[in-house]
């Protein structure tokens, strides 16, 4: 069963998905780094037969990297101030 919201026209998803994407900054991308480094470490704990600390305590360097990169590092500022 669909509904179908009266008034509003239909959005096509992928371009829904294009215009998410399109308005993604630096920091959406930075914060997206962190759990794709633990899925990844899984992955490779998985494949590789390793103990998942190892992979895992690599993913969590990454994580604090990509924090500090973004907080500290190269911290957002306002555009609107000067």
């Amino acid at each position: 069963m669909y509904e179908k919201r009266i008034g509003s026209p239909q959005r096509d998803p992928f371009d829904a998905l294009v215009d998410g994407l399109a308005a993604a900054d630096r920091y959406d991308l930075v914060l997206g780094i962190i759990p794709i480094a633990f899925a990844v470490a899984l992955v490779v704990a998985t494949v590789a037969n390793v103990p998942v600390t190892q992979p895992l305590a690599v993913a969590a360097l990454v994580g604090i990297v990509a924090i500090v990169d973004a907080c500290y590092r190269n911290p957002p500022i306002d555009q609107g101030s000067t």
